[in-house]
């Protein structure tokens, strides 16, 4: 039996970030991680500036052996049909996510409980108790005071927490493939392919001189057909030779923000992260993982300094986050608004007005499409 103040479930940037906060001001916590870390992830591994300014002021500087060659990513460079395309700046880093976790884990200064299942959990009035199941098979309790879930898109914690709302939930798979070969794709930036016939979202960069290419479907549908489409399209329009698949990822995610499908957990569960359903129009949930994450660890430390129930304290401290997430799917608001990921706002004041006005009614069809 481990006995904690603030047990996580999930060693990603959500996890680690509310580890570090909760050990800062000395709580003992645990992060259990049912993979070993370091670990690949179906991430395109993009820190926006809201993250790399959040990691720096919490984590110190990135390390260079986490960035991947580029280290920086420009824009996301939006191609359409007919030719036309424009750039929305980011001013990233890009980094390799598998090592990003695992510095961030080292980082937060908690007991990381890595290759260790959570199997069910029972939230009472002084704690939540843990089951867990090691690699080895061997079962293993945790008890803690307060319970925070960071286990991603398909988090096994919501769906224990409410059923009902997973129901509702649309799922989709995201499928990433990675190949060595030669192409002509050009360095330095996210290029996103808004041709709905393909895939919702299909994209592709250079990363650590591999190409990477992703899309999502829903779930009935076969990710494996969108990205064979994809990858028929793109051989063809960047001149790609002697490819040669070096990994293939999947992962299944939602996008709960449009109809307000969010769980932030009970009295003492706070879910944080791509679990809470944080995840931005264009798959970006670092940043929203990276500062709920915070969050859930400031209201853990308050909730037990001042005796109170946590659960309250975090459904209205995060709701500023949710408010950031719902504005990326308003077409309106993520053209005019800064403080996004991507910034559309700069991108737009860079164009000619004929270029404003072709890229707004495209991005706009593609909207409506992704919308259906």
């Amino acid at each position: 039996m481990i006995d904690c103040d603030v047990a996580i479930v999930g060693a990603g940037p959500a996890g680690c970030a509310a580890a570090r906060e909760c050990t800062r001001k000395g709580l003992t916590t645990v992060i259990v991680e049912k993979k070993k870390i370091p670990r690949h992830k179906a991430c395109s591994g993009i820190l926006a500036p809201a993250s790399i300014n959040f990691l720096s002021e919490h984590f110190g500087d990135v390390p260079q052996d986490v960035l991947a060659v580029p280290s920086h990513v420009n824009a996301m460079r939006m191609h359409f049909p007919g030719g036309h395309r424009g750039d929305i700046p980011i001013h990233g880093l890009m980094i390799r996510r598998d090592r990003l976790d695992a510095w961030l884990c080292k980082a937060s200064r908690a007991e990381i409980l890595d290759e260790t299942k959570m199997q069910s959990f029972t939230e009472g009035t002084d704690g939540v108790d843990l089951l867990c199941i090691k690699s080895n098979g061997k079962r293993l309790e945790v008890h803690s005071r307060i319970l925070i879930a960071a286990d991603g898109g398909a988090s096994r914690m919501v769906k224990q927490i409410d059923p009902q709302l997973t129901a509702k939930l649309t799922w989709y798979v995201a499928l990433q493939e990675t190949y060595a070969c030669r192409c002509h794709l050009e360095l330095g930036f996210f290029h996103f392919f808004a041709f709905p016939e393909i895939s919702p979202y299909p994209s592709a960069y250079i990363k650590d001189d591999l190409l990477v290419m992703e899309v999502v479907v829903r779930v009935e549908d076969k990710a494996t057909r969108a990205m064979a489409r994809f990858k028929e399209y793109l051989w063809k329009r960047i001149g790609i030779e002697q490819a040669r698949l070096v990994r293939r990822l999947g992962c299944r995610v939602t996008y709960a923000a449009p109809r307000g499908l969010f769980c932030f957990g009970t009295e003492r569960i706070l879910v944080s992260g791509e679990a809470s359903g944080l995840l931005n129009l264009f798959g970006e949930g670092i940043s929203s993982a990276l500062a709920s994450g915070r969050i859930a660890g400031r209201v853990s430390f308050n909730s037990i300094h001042q005796g109170v129930s946590p659960g309250r304290l975090y459904r209205q401290e995060i709701e500023a986050e949710k408010r950031k997430t719902i504005s990326t799917f308003n077409y309106k608001t993520l053209l005019f608004r800064e403080g996004n990921a991507f910034n559309f706002k700069k991108g737009l004041h860079a164009m000619t007005c004929k270029e404003r006005l072709i890229f707004s009614r495209n991005l706009l069809k593609w909207l409506l499409a992704v919308k259906g």
